[in-house]
């Protein structure tokens, strides 16, 4: 039996197109989580 409920996205996943220019070094990609620079975005806390 289903439910209304069965049919919702729960989340959906934004992975934007990686264009490969450069790498980034093993270690400063560890620290950043990615060795391409395309890919990074680091949190930003907005201020009020």
């Amino acid at each position: 039996m289903y439910t209304p409920a069965d049919r919702m996205r729960l989340a959906r996943a934004y992975v934007p197109f990686q264009i490969f220019s450069q790498r980034l070094s093993p270690m400063e990609g560890l620290m950043k989580g990615t060795i391409f620079p395309e890919l990074y975005f680091p949190y930003r806390r907005h201020h009020k």
